[in-house]
C-alpha cells in the first residue's frame, strides 16, 4: 500500500507540472479582473473535472480488467515500450521549438483572459482536464495500477482523490503566493513562467519515460514490481 501511495505521487506531481499550460493560464489570469475569483475559478474546475474522469477511468479499467486478463509480462512490456516514446520525446519536443518558429500566445490570451470570469474559467478547466484526460499517461498508469490492487472500491476513489489533491499543488502554489504577494509577483512568475515553460516540459517527458522504464526493467530483471 505504502509503494503504491508513492507511486501515485509521483506520478500526480509529474502529470501536474508537466501539464505547464495550465499553470501559465493561471498566471495570466492574475492580471484579469477580480483575479482571485477567476483563477480560483480555473483552479477548481481543473481538479473537479479531472477527478470524474479518473472516477470513470477507474470504473472502466476495472470492468477491462476483469473482462480481459492481460499477462503481466505483456502489460509491462507495453509500459517499457511508452517509456521509450517519452524519453524520446523530451529531446524531440526540445528540436521542434528550436526549429519551428512559433509566435507566442501570450497577448491574445491576456485579451481573452480580460472577459473571464469564474463560471468561464471553471468551464475552461472542466473543459481543458476533459480533453487533456485521454492522453494524460501518468494519470492513466495510476489508474491502472489502482485497479490492479486488491482493493475496495472506496480505497480506490481515495486514492483516485489522493492523486488530485497533489496534481493540484502546482497550481495551488502560485495562487497562494500571488494571495499573499498580490501585484508584487505577477510580473515575475510571468518572466519566470515563460523561461521554465519548454524546460519544465522536456525534462518532465524524459523523467516520467525513464521512471516507467526502469519499473519494467525491475519486473523483467528483478521478477518484481517495484512500485506495487
Amino acid at each position: 500500500m505504502l509503494d503504491l501511495t508513492l507511486f501515485i505521487s509521483g506520478t500526480a506531481l509529474l502529470d501536474s507540472v508537466s501539464t505547464t499550460q495550465q499553470i501559465v493560464i493561471l498566471i495570466l489570469l492574475f492580471s484579469a479582473p477580480r483575479p482571485g475569483r477567476t483563477s480560483l475559478g480555473f483552479i477548481l474546475g481543473i481538479t473537479t473535472a479531472y477527478f470524474v474522469c479518473g472516477l470513470v477511468g477507474l470504473a472502466l479499467v476495472n470492468q477491462w480488467n476483469a473482462a480481459v486478463k492481460v499477462p503481466d509480462a505483456t502489460a509491462y512490456a507495453i509500459q517499457a515500450a511508452l517509456g521509450i516514446v517519452l524519453v524520446v520525446s523530451g529531446p524531440g519536443y526540445w528540436y521542434y521549438l528550436r526549429k519551428t518558429k512559433r509566435p507566442t500566445a501570450e497577448d491574445k490570451l491576456m485579451a481573452l483572459m480580460q472577459r473571464m470570469n469564474f463560471r468561464t474559467t471553471f468551464g475552461l478547466g472542466a473543459v481543458l482536464s476533459t480533453v487533456s484526460f485521454p492522453a494524460a499517461v501518468p494519470y492513466l498508469a495510476a489508474l491502472g495500477k489502482i485497479a490492479a490492487a486488491p482493493l475496495g472500491w472506496p480505497t480506490q476513489a481515495g486514492l483516485v482523490a489522493l492523486y488530485n489533491l497533489i496534481y493540484a499543488l502546482p497550481l495551488v502554489v502560485p495562487f497562494v503566493l500571488f494571495l499573499v504577494l498580490r501585484e508584487g509577483i505577477v510580473h515575475r512568475l510571468h518572466i519566470h513562467t515563460r523561461r521554465l515553460n519548454t524546460v519544465v516540459t522536456v525534462v518532465l517527458l524524459s523523467a516520467m519515460g525513464l521512471y516507467l522504464l526502469a519499473d519494467s526493467c525491475a519486473f523483467f530483471w528483478g521478477g518484481r514490481n517495484m512500485s506495487t
